[in-house]
């Protein structure tokens, strides 16, 4: 039956079909809300049902879709109306028509029955959901929505976005503001819902969330948005810009450092050897970069697993056990037939007291089979109640419980639940005493499973006159919390959640059970393993584990740039050396300038050893070999100092010194306090350099003749340790003086 309002005095009611008999009926009548008096309309001749009838503003009722009674060959059947057949009463004329309906996109919307349908305030029909009107067995349900424009009498059926709400039918809808269509309720194949589903008409949008601000100054905000995103930008850009004008040395220098640092040719080397190895270093940097990529994504991505850990254990913790009667009924305590339990260990150790009543005018548990009354029972045992494996003065290894109630009752049924201690919701449901850590949504959440009886973890079902066991494991599962820590996989962040793992058999009804017992069965309970058992959710990848692969692989590459283009010295200063600017630069330069002193010899590697290999000063070359000699001392002190302090450790050659001393010692016993005695044998040490400066002090009185050092193209150059600098012509060198610094070197 449809049965529409048209904003007025009047209910028009059109078809339907009886409860019992399933007439399909054609009858149209109008109902006057102001005198409550019925008035039959003519009707169609049409028998329908399971339609819809929407009333448009120009007083029209249209009927879309359900069921209609045509004959076929003869013999009257019900069927699904076509989509596109249109049944329009006009309430001004009284009169019925028929419109042929067509598809905008070539496609109808599915025929269907006992769907929704809503009118625009464009007197646009939107129709949603239906059924096929099958039989129960084959029956089909629809989510989808399709809309017919009155004006040219067409359908379309747009593109949705968003999750749309479960099929169903028999729904209710309706546009309560212009702007959303509402869908609530429903059912489908034995589901009901109780939920509510809005349609954002203008966008064709099914909605997760629903606003009540208009759309007005939702766009005038969105304006403001953009005009802030766009003045933020040209703030940003300016200061950018400014920046760049105001540190443009620096960044010149920076350019120029990193391109000294990059391209360092050696000397005689062709231009093409040092470009063949720069380009190629940047291929395998980019395949570097590309795997530290993958491996990054990897831990990022990385699934996570669980580790079981099991550490065996004298003493195992007791879970606790909820039992409900189901179709037993109720008797006096007093009665042999009232519902109860007992409970004993295998060592004889009563544990009646931890059983408790529940109070089911609190909440009561929802069975689908419906045997008749409920009634719980929590077995709750105190934290300090467990279970041995070994013989002993101690409570035992088992839970041994005994049912009893109405022994006559042979279809009723006991549902067993465990739960761990700390995961038990019965305590917070019943009021008793706890330390659940249990949510509030959590424990919602398990009420609306028990009143659907959908709980399926750890349930189980026991007969009357059975013997059953279980089996369980208490389990510490630590779960992976949702934290960026959690990549790095050093000390990770976890919840750590009580579980119970059980393990259920029971054996068939014993039909001469009650011959031989008072009570209704027999369940025990017994721990699988007397472990502790701890599970751990961890990443497969983290980049801890990826440390390893990027070394390997940036290893490898540096391999084989080393054998391709050889093996190129690196420097003993780090990055905070090389990098460092202002102050910092320069105490770095004073100190090798203080412990290092500059003499007229030049600085190894830098400075040619003599003047004649300098070809651009020729001036002075006379010199006596004293002089030529003291050079050579001198550059050769530098050279050692220098190495000792950043290129090799001299621990070996101090043995060595302690070995021969130490056979000075021996072979001179009249000095045995003597534990550094100065060598005077061999005879090559007798000449040893009494200090460790770069002028030995038997030639501090006396200066060779100074000169001054050029370097040329046929001269050696090499980086100058001091300011690390790659010079192909050295600067002349001065005598008396410091090694000459750069402008951009104070920096």
């Amino acid at each position: 039956m449809g049965a529409t309002y048209d904003g007025a005095n009047t209910i028009y009611i059109y078809g339907g079909v009886t409860v019992f008999t399933k007439n399909i009926l054609a009858d149209f009548y109008k109902f006057d809300i102001t005198t409550g008096t019925f008035t039959e309309l003519p009707n169609p001749n049409l028998f329908r049902y399971g339609h819809t009838a929407s009333y448009l503003s120009n007083g029209q009722l249209v009927i879309v879709g359900g069921m209609v009674l045509v004959n076929q060959s003869g013999q009257m059947n019900s069927i699904l109306a076509p989509m596109n057949q249109i049944m329009i009463y006009d309430t001004k004329s009284n009169s019925w028509s028929m419109k042929e309906a067509t598809a905008n996109n070539g496609t109808l919307p599915s025929t269907r029955s006992n769907h929704n349908a809503a009118v625009t305030s464009d007197n646009k029909i939107i129709v949603f959901g239906g059924d096929n009107q099958a039989t129960q067995r084959n029956k089909m349900y629809l989510n989808a929505f399709a809309i017919l424009d009155t004006s040219s009498w067409s359908w379309t059926v747009p593109a949705v976005n968003g999750i749309p709400p479960a099929r169903r039918t028999l729904a209710s809808g309706a546009i309560l503001d212009g702007n959303h269509l509402t869908i609530a309720f429903g059912e489908g194949l034995n589901n009901y819902y109780n939920d509510v589903n809005v349609l954002d008409i203008s966008t064709n949008s099914w909605l997760q969330s629903f606003s009540t601000s208009n759309s007005s100054s939702s766009s005038s905000l969105s304006g403001g948005i953009i005009a802030g995103i766009v003045i933020a930008c040209v703030v940003v850009a300016l200061i950018v810009l400014f920046l760049l004008w105001r540190f443009q040395s620096y960044i010149r220098w920076l350019f120029m450092r990193i391109h000294k640092d990059i391209w360092k040719p050696r000397t005689g080397e062709p231009l093409w050897a040092e470009t063949t190895r720069i380009v190629f270093q940047i291929f395998l940097l980019f395949i570097f970069t590309v795997f530290l990529v993958f491996v990054i994504r990897q831990a990022i991505e990385s699934p996570n697993v669980t580790q079981t850990i099991e550490q065996g254990a004298a003493e195992v913790e007791v879970p606790d056990i909820r039992f409900c009667f189901d179709g037993f009924p109720s008797y006096p305590e007093t009665d042999s037939r009232a519902n109860g339990i007992a409970c004993s260990t295998d060592m004889g150790y009563s544990c009646n007291s931890f059983i408790q009543t529940l109070d089911m005018n609190l909440f009561t548990p929802v069975f689908a089979d419906s045997l008749g009354a409920v009634a719980c029972y929590l077995f709750r045992p105190s934290s300090d109640f467990v279970l041995t494996g070994t013989l002993g003065n101690n409570n035992g290894s088992r839970l041994l419980f005994t049912f009893f109630g109405d022994t006559s009752i042979s279809y009723g049924r006991i549902h067993v639940s465990i739960y761990p201690q700390r995961m038990d919701p019965n305590l917070i449901v019943y009021g008793l005493p706890n330390n659940v850590l249990m949510s509030e949504a959590d424990v919602l959440n398990w009420q609306t499973n028990e009143r659907n009886d959908i709980q399926v973890n750890n349930v189980y079902d026991i007969q009357p006159y059975t013997y059953s066991a279980l089996s369980y494991t208490l389990v510490d599962h630590r779960y992976l919390q949702s934290d960026g820590w959690n990549y790095v996989g050093f000390l990770p962040i976890t919840n750590s959640t009580p579980e119970v793992e059980t393990t259920f058999r029971e054996e068939s009804p014993n039909p001469n059970y009650t011959k031989t017992h008072t009570d209704l069965g027999f369940f025990a309970v017994y721990p699988e393993k007397f472990v502790t058992t701890t599970k751990k959710e961890v990443k497969i990848y983290t980049l801890v584990n990826a440390l390893g692969f990027v070394g390997g692989i940036f290893g490898l590459l540096v391999a084989i740039q080393t054998w391709l283009f050889g093996f190129r010295p690196r420097s003993p200063w780090g990055v905070v050396h090389r990098w460092s600017v202002g102050d910092m630069k320069r105490s770095l330069l004073r100190g090798l300038q203080s412990k290092f002193r500059i003499t007229n010899s030049g600085i190894p590697l830098v400075h040619p050893v003599h003047h004649r290999f300098s070809m651009t000063d020729l001036t002075q070359i006379e010199e006596n070999e004293t002089q030529r000699i003291t050079r050579v001392e001198e550059r050769m002190q530098m050279l050692e100092m220098l190495f000792k302090a950043y290129y090799v450790d001299d621990e070996v050659f101090r043995s060595l010194d302690d070995a021969n001393r130490t056979k000075l010692l021996q072979n001179n016993p009249s000095h045995p306090n003597e534990t550094r005695a100065p060598l005077r044998s061999p005879s090559s040490y007798l000449d040893a350099p009494k200090t460790e400066k770069v002028v030995d002090d038997g030639f501090a009185g006396s200066k060779p003749a100074s000169f001054t050092r050029h370097d040329t193209d046929v001269s050696s150059a090499s980086h100058i340790p001091l300011t690390q600098r790659n010079y192909q012509h050295a600067p002349p060198y001065q005598p008396g003086t410091t090694v000459q610094m750069h402008d951009d070197d104070d920096l």
